[in-house]
């Protein structure tokens, strides 16, 4: 434990720029420090590694018909996007195969954009232009949804966090159905 509180302070001391020094005492123990020590090996320390976020891509200019340079609209950033329903780990019984999601969005859908959804990884573009939209074919079984913010050309320009829901569905097999035909 003591080395690695040591090796710690070793980084430290790298991030700053300064020296490090190493020496083996008489019982064999490895000591690190930022102070010369007689008989004591300079380490060399490279500098941390930083990191240069990527710079957002500007909008790029389209040709009008009249063959003027336009500048496409720049897109306002989303400040809030989570799914509402089905909640996480819910368990959704009966749905008939139609699951209704509802999602908070804010600001509003932006001109030109539609929500899609991405149910068990596959991307269905319902094109809805509103906060509450259905999904067709959603069967028995655990599933996991992810809303999308799609522009008009159908590019992802958003995604909401991963929900984990089930869908149960009452079988007219089982015996305690009381739907089930000769039940008492």
């Amino acid at each position: 434990m003591r080395s690695w509180v040591l090796l710690a302070s070793l980084l430290s001391v790298a991030a700053l720029g300064q020296q490090a020094y190493t020496w083996t005492d008489e019982n064999g123990t490895v000591h690190y420090s930022d102070r010369p020590y007689p008989g004591a090996a300079e380490i060399d320390l490279r500098a941390a590694q930083g990191f240069v976020a990527p710079r957002p891509a500007q909008p790029t200019p389209t040709v009008s018909d009249e063959g003027a340079t336009e500048e496409e609209d720049p897109v306002q950033a989303y400040t809030a996007f989570n799914v509402l329903q089905p909640v996480q780990q819910e368990t959704l019984w009966n749905i008939g195969a139609v699951l209704n999601v509802e999602v908070d969005l804010q600001p509003g859908l932006q001109a030109g954009h539609h929500l899609g959804a991405y149910l068990d990884g596959q991307l269905i573009d319902v094109g809805a232009r509103t906060t509450q939209f259905q999904l067709p074919d959603v069967f028995r079984g655990t599933h996991s949804l992810q809303v999308v913010v799609l522009d008009a050309r159908g590019r992802e320009v958003l995604r909401s966090l991963a929900v984990s829901f089930v869908v149960q569905q009452t079988s007219i097999l089982n015996p305690n159905n009381p739907n089930r035909r000769g039940a008492p």
